[in-house]
């Protein structure tokens, strides 16, 4: 039952297992069946496992650090693209920006303060 279960964590002590066993099983025939042979196939398989899995995670973290640069490289292109599209639209219907002009009436503000009437000149489209 312990091997049908998909933890993660059991994955990794699994091909520690399987690899350690493997390496004192081959470890114990290289040696004309040494005790101290097996011992160390089984110390080589854990490293093997080890440095393996290490390898994997690394490789899984750079994939996922180009996906990010990826999905950000395509988010500033469709911004680009976007304020391409908006300044062709402003550009096609021939509407130009000119000046308006004004006339502020007298005001009076919170305080009493008078403002004398005035012009201002913005511009409109």
């Amino acid at each position: 039952m312990v091997f049908l279960s998909g933890c993660g964590t059991l994955g990794t002590s699994a091909t520690d297992l399987a690899l350690a066993g493997a390496g004192g099983a081959i470890g114990y025939e290289v040696s004309d069946h040494n005790v101290s042979g097996a011992a160390i196939g089984a110390a080589g398989g854990y490293v093997i496992s080890k440095v393996a899995q290490t390898q994997v995670k690394k490789a899984v973290t750079d994939a996922e650090k180009r996906g990010y640069d990826r999905a950000m490289n395509q988010a500033v292109k469709q911004q680009y693209w976007i304020i391409q599209n908006l300044q062709k639209q402003d550009d096609e219907t021939g509407a130009e920006a000119r000046p308006v002009t004004v006339t502020l009436p007298e005001t009076t503000t919170n305080d009493g303060t008078i403002l004398r009437p005035t012009t201002a000149v913005i511009r409109a489209q």
